[in-house]
């Protein structure tokens, strides 16, 4: 409580000298406080601002001249590459080349002269007149050259010609490509230096050339000495580290620099852009001035404005306060008002809070009611944004977290459909339940789901959203396929037995009676026809024996196999066929690929079929590629066959184990491949197919390594 009788006693305390003082004082610090704190951020924000941009600039030259730096070398290098190659057989003839460089000298301002050494080292031809017989056998530009290496010395000091050079040296060749020496040019270092450009950001600003050493490699503008003076003062080392950076260090005159600096590729130089450190940061000193001249002026202003402020605030308290003592005695009565409002609301909340949490614990019942739903069940409002999902259905769907609150349609990309997009509108619509039996999603091309959306309703019997029900069926779709082949071949099998039985008998007849005929005639036209007709009627026998084998297989006789040597038999054999002629066989079988248990004859006979299937494939001639190799982690082994040839349709690439499915017109009975697969599923086995129409085909056979408990077994390996 604010004790009246202080503002009865003191009411004079208000009016006098001190407390305004006080107050002008109070309000100085506080406008002023801001003021210096404002002035300190910007003195540091500036500082930042100005040396990052005193970095930008210095990098920026380094980057712009190291490119031109190294545009220039390589265009020196390969104009000096050029002339690797001269005609003549050996240095005897060397006066022949005199002219050549000597107009290249004075044609190219870039070259400071050529000369040329032969294998011991000793120079034999130089442009300049002072290097003549003297030895180069222990440069490196020599010894790397001479074993055939171009050579780019960078920049150093050169006893022979008593003065910094840049040495570009490379095998000579004559006529017959043979190495008969060693030709070096020297670069007009004054040409290289004019290259480099400074961007002028100062007085102290300079651009130069050092060594992995930071020794100096070009003049500086502040009076640094090449290959006397060092970039860096020696007491804190060498800063041009790694390939690039921007630092601060003491130069060479022992002043503080802001520095950037980049290695030339493929040399030892590394290009330094500096900027006196004092200089760099003059423009803060200035920026400091104006803010600094910039608070006196406002200095004196607030000053100013506070006493007027002191001396009107001090007026306004005092009313103030007569008014608040009104007022106290005014909220001591709504006070006691409030006490009792405040129980009547206390017994409210309490109330409110029962509700609450018997209204959170039918939820949590409910919610949990729904997750233990086996189908996967998601609850979205008339929007199409997500208001629940269950457990099962982030199970099915690999949703360890969904978003409540997003749009179910596009939030997650396979429920993007038309389909299902119209099913939802038309619940939201009609108010009647919706249904898509079956489904397949983006994401899960082999699987198939049954969607079932149902409306929900509120109070005022409004659609106030969706629930969907999603089931996959994938399992129950499989089923049913399954027995509708089973009953397929069921009906294909014993139609194949009868067939078999009624033809085959009356076949044989027709066979030896033809062959009788053909033995008879001396007429070759008609043993021709004869022919012709025996040919069909071997066929039609083929096809029947086609038949017998798929409609009543023998049991597999299995053995252990060596698969790789069973390959190439069955190549060796067929190769020699006509249709092999113009097919190119590729081998790459697994050297360590295990023996497998498997029926000799049935193996040989899925190979047999695919390999006439793939040079069938090719009959302008391709290639046929077979791999063996062990599956990781599993006792299986795969065998990859794979044709160049024509490619089979996407519309037909799910018929071709298909009985009698054939492409090949009268040339096939369409037994080949179905026969093939109840091969290997004997085996326990999978086959699998995949085709690029123009590209060829692939064919995958996985097999077991073991047939542990199946068939009948017999010891020992087949090689053959």
């Amino acid at each position: 409580m604010i004790n009246l009788n202080l503002f009865k006693s003191k009411k004079s305390y208000f009016h006098t000298l001190s407390f305004t003082w006080k107050n002008t004082l109070f309000s100085l610090l506080l406008f002023v406080t801001p003021f210096i704190l404002l002035l300190i951020f910007l003195n540091f924000s500036l500082a930042r601002i100005i040396k990052h941009q005193s970095f930008n600039q210095l990098a920026t030259i380094v980057e712009e001249n190291t490119k031109i730096i190294n545009l220039a070398l390589n265009d020196r290098e390969m104009d000096f590459r050029s002339y690797r190659q001269v005609e003549i057989t050996s240095l005897k003839e060397l006066d022949q080349l005199r002219p050549t460089l000597e107009q290249i000298i004075r044609s190219k301002p870039w070259y400071d002269l050529f000369f040329i050494s032969n294998l011991d080292g000793l120079i034999v031809f130089s442009t300049e007149p002072s290097l003549f017989n003297k030895s180069v056998a222990s440069r490196p530009y020599f010894l790397a050259s001479r074993q055939g290496q171009f050579y780019n010395s960078g920049i150093f000091y050169s006893d022979l010609l008593n003065r910094p050079t840049l040495v570009l040296s490379q095998p000579l060749h004559n006529r017959l490509g043979e190495i008969i020496g060693v030709l070096a040019v020297c670069l007009n270092l004054q040409y290289f230096y004019n290259l480099l450009f400074d961007l002028r950001i100062g007085e102290t600003s300079e651009l130069f050339l050092v060594n992995e050493s930071g020794l100096l490699l070009s003049p500086t503008k502040l009076g640094g000495r090449p290959l006397l003076d060092y970039g860096f003062d020696k007491k804190e080392g060498n800063p041009h580290l790694g390939e690039k950076g921007v630092v601060i260090h003491i130069d060479y005159r022992g002043q503080k620099v802001l520095c950037a600096y980049q290695r030339i590729p493929r040399t030892n130089m590394f290009l330094v852009s500096e900027v006196d450190l004092k200089e760099a940061i003059l423009p803060v000193r200035r920026a400091n001035r104006i803010i600094v001249f910039i608070f006196i002026i406002f200095f004196f202003i607030l000053a100013g404005i506070s006493i007027f402020h002191s001396q009107r605030t001090t007026s306004l308290i005092h009313k103030l306060t007569d008014n608040l003592r009104l007022a106290l005695d005014e909220a001591e009565k709504k006070s006691q008002e409030l006490d009792a409002l405040n129980i009547e609301l206390a017994r409210k909340v309490k109330e409110t809070q029962s509700l609450a949490e018997e209204l959170r614990l039918s939820k949590e019942y409910i919610l949990q009611l729904i997750d233990s739903l086996s189908p996967g069940v998601i609850g979205l409002d008339i929007q199409g944004r997500i208001t629940h999902v269950n457990r099962s259905f982030r199970e099915i769907f690999n949703l360890p977290e969904i978003s409540i609150g997003e749009s179910f349609f596009y939030s997650i990309p396979w429920f993007n459909d038309k389909e299902l997009e119209l099913a939802f509108e038309n619940t939201i619509l009609t108010g009647k339940p919706q249904q898509i039996a079956r489904k397949t999603l983006t994401n899960y091309p082999e699987e198939f789901f049954r969607f079932s959306l149902f409306p929900i309703f509120n109070g005022q019997n409004q659609i106030q959203g969706v629930s969907l029900l999603v089931e996959n069926i994938t399992e129950k779709e499989k089923l049913q396929q399954k027995l509708a082949e089973y009953e397929k071949l069921s009906a294909l099998s014993q139609l194949a037995l009868g067939a078999a039985h009624e033809i085959n008998n009356p076949l044989q007849g027709i066979s030896s009676y033809l062959e009788m005929l053909a033995e008879r005639t001396e007429d070759e036209k008609e043993k021709e026809e004869i022919n012709l007709v025996l040919e069909n009627v071997t066929r039609i026998s083929e096809t029947i024996r086609g038949l017998l084998n798929f409609a009543r297989p023998s049991p597999p006789q299995f053995t252990k196999i060596n698969l790789n040597l069973l390959i190439e038999e069955t190549l060796s054999f067929l190769s020699h066929q006509p249709i092999f002629r113009k097919v190119k066989i590729t081998k790459t079988l697994a050297p360590s690929l295990p023996l497998i248990t498997a029926d000799l004859n049935q193996i040989r006979q899925v190979l047999t079929n695919i390999f006439i299937n793939a040079a069938q494939a090719m009959p302008d001639g391709g290639e046929l590629k077979v791999v063996t190799s062990k599956i990781k982690f599993r006792d299986y082994v795969q065998i990859e066959i794979a044709d160049t040839g024509c490619g089979i349709p996407p519309e037909n690439l799910n018929k071709i184990f298909d009985p009698f499915f054939t492409t090949k017109k009268s040339q096939g009975t369409g037994l080949g491949l179905s026969i093939s697969l109840s091969y290997i599923r004997n085996h326990g086995g999978e086959i699998s197919v995949q085709s690029t129409v123009g590209q060829g085909t692939t064919f995958s056979i996985i097999l077991p390594i073991r047939q542990a408990g199946r068939g009948t077994f017999q010891e020992g390996e087949i090689i053959s």
